[in-house]
């Protein structure tokens, strides 16, 4: 809209020059004075009309660049967490140690913590942390560059220099609707779910007509959420306000499309982007399971199934995880076949490995109790167990997107939702795990349903998550960049732990994708896993079906040689109750990362 209208301001603006030089050409035809006379007076016009003129296009440019394009966007950006130091204490004044070139805004909250009870190790009894302890809720009055003056709005202890503070953390919110829409309790739901940092308070105890700040002072109400007919509006302390997002339902409309929307057939769809003036267009097909290639079979369905250079000899193994065991052959021809047998308790759910080294993680569930976790090692043909009963989750990862997987992680187990907050970066050896230190990690992060990958093409590497509920999420540098309205998971733990990711150029815009294997939400008809692409178009990113479902679980995807393989684990229909395995090579395309998660 807004371009049409500038290039009709612009093309009146050529018009008007143009009419008035053939005018004054026809003056010199007349008589002086009449034509000095007319000729003042178009030559004021014309000074008057290209001034309206001006004035008219410097407001209607304001006002594109100032109008929204991706409200829902931006109010991720606005309220996402963001961890910092403070640096200096005065009076009723802190300094925090990050600002503007960080995301911090004038208006922001912080909470400041301090320490609270300590969290002692069960086997030695040393102290390995503290619960944290919300101090003082501050704003930030005056951001610079690198650091931001605030002004503390409540305090319940001392502040200090060193105290962590985190944006938009442990503050109570609230979601009003004070709209016609009919769609606001989803709306509220996505909020909630978007910023799970915050404390909802339940909408029967928040009035729709509460929007002073006695009554938000009453209720304890820190950040207060109204959706108005003009679009979502954001209430800090004192009914400040701090953000709206007047169109935010544009960009809300095409996250809530049902599930048959999200996981349309993309046969043609396209991929415009830009190189200097000129324009390109690049297909993105998806990718046809009844044309692929058959490239091998397994006599059981498997639980998962990788293809690597497991022990450094330039020749791919085949790592395969049935619920007997897990099993290495040689990619692509006979050879010896090496096992190692599991024997309960527990159940295996997945495994990880590391091209040439030879490492392999196993985790194996206890249901309802922890991990009973191993560290393997392979070589010259034969498994070795160095380590179990490890009561972690382990997976190897590639944490700065260069492809290589160099970082084992770690993962506490949670009875309730299978992940737990604490996650370790670990080294693996001979003699056993080896804990290097803890990491901070996003919301809802497990190490087996995560990604590093730069899909945006800035040069930070986004963390892309699966999370307990389904749906997918993208953090870069702890903030929450996108997610997902539509589960493509099941909810844990009801089944599907592994969900492993592939990072390449599936579209060749020089810009790498995740493709992962997904289910359809609740209003589909459709079973069976998907075949899912994460990647970003026109400045967002997007969420694609690539295949068909195709009637069974997904057990593996991987790379090799450019060619993108597929591993199909269908259900038992034979009487020996074992069920198999496909591999299938859907195509050859240009790849930008290795194998990821």
């Amino acid at each position: 809209m807004y371009p049409s209208i500038l290039c009709f301001f612009n093309y009146s603006r050529f018009a008007l020059k143009q009419n008035l030089e053939f005018c004054k050409r026809l003056l010199i035809f007349r008589d002086s004075d009449v034509s000095n006379y007319i000729s003042e007076t178009l030559h004021f016009a014309m000074i008057v009309g290209l001034l309206i003129c001006c004035v008219l296009l410097q407001a209607v440019s304001g006002y594109a660049r100032s109008y929204p394009t991706s409200s829902y966007d931006q109010l991720l950006k606005d309220f996402a967490p963001l961890s910092t130091i403070v640096a200096g204490v005065s009076g009723y004044s802190l300094i925090l140690d990050k600002g503007k070139v960080h995301g911090v805004n004038s208006g922001d909250l912080f909470e400041v913590y301090g320490k609270g009870i300590p969290v002692l190790d069960p086997d030695d009894g040393e102290i390995i942390g503290y619960i944290k302890k919300p101090l003082a809720t501050i704003r930030v009055t005056q951001p610079e560059n690198s650091k931001s003056i605030c002004e503390v709005v409540t305090a319940q202890g001392p502040l200090s220099v060193g105290q962590p503070a985190m944006r938009y953390s442990d503050m109570a919110a609230a979601f009003v609707d004070r709209s016609d829409l009919g769609s606001a309790h989803e709306f509220r739901q996505d909020l909630e779910h978007a910023f799970p940092d915050l404390i909802w308070l339940d909408p029967s105890d928040v009035p729709s007509d509460v929007l002073d700040p006695q009554s938000m002072k009453t209720l304890g109400i820190v950040l207060l959420f109204a959706l108005e007919r003009d679009g979502l509006k954001v209430y800090g302390p004192d009914l400040v306000l701090l953000h709206k997002y007047p169109v935010f339902r544009a960009k809300g409309a095409e996250r809530q499309k049902c599930s048959a929307d999200i996981f349309e057939d993309v046969d043609d769809v396209e991929h415009w982007y830009y190189t200097g003036n000129r324009k390109f267009k690049t297909p993105l097909k998806s990718f046809d399971l009844d044309n692929a290639h058959l490239v091998g079979r397994l006599p059981e369905s498997a639980i998962q199934v990788d293809i690597l250079d497991l022990n450094g000899d330039n020749d791919p193994e085949i790592v395969y995880l049935l619920p007997s065991g897990l099993y290495v052959g040689h990619y692509g021809s006979q050879g010896e076949l090496a096992s190692y047998r599991f024997c309960g308790p527990g159940r295996l759910v997945g495994f990880s490995a590391v091209n040439t080294h030879g490492w392999i993680v196993l985790n194996v569930l206890l249901d309802g109790a922890g991990m009973r976790s191993m560290l393997l090692s392979y070589q010259d043909c034969t498994f070795s167990l160095i380590e179990d009963e490890i009561n972690l989750w382990l997976a190897f990862a590639d944490r700065d997107g260069d492809g290589l997987k160099e970082s084992l992680l770690g993962q506490s187990f949670d009875v309730d939702v299978m992940f737990g907050p604490k996650v370790y970066l670990m080294e693996p050896g001979y003699e056993g795990l080896k804990y290097r230190h803890r990491i901070v990690s996003p919301k809802s992060f497990s190490v087996i349903r995560s990604s590093w990958s730069d899909l945006n093409g800035n040069g930070l590497p986004e963390v892309c998550i699966i999370d307990y509920g389904g749906k997918v999420f993208v953090y870069e540098m702890e903030q929450l960049l996108w997610s997902s309205s539509n589960r493509i998971s099941p909810q844990l733990p009801e089944g599907g732990f592994p969900k492993w990711f592939v990072s390449a150029d599936v579209d060749g815009n020089g810009l790498p994708e995740l493709l992962f294997p997904g289910v359809p939400g609740e209003e589909s008809t459709l079973a069976g896993d998907w075949l899912m692409l994460l990647g970003w178009e026109d400045g967002k990113y997007i969420l694609k079906s690539m295949m068909q479902p195709v009637e069974a679980s997904i057990c593996g995807l991987v790379v090799v040689q450019d060619q993108l393989i597929t591993g199909i684990a269908r259900p038992t229909q034979k009487l020996d109750g074992k069920g198999e395995s496909f591999l299938y090579s859907l195509g050859q395309f240009g790849v930008k990362n290795h194998p990821a998660e």
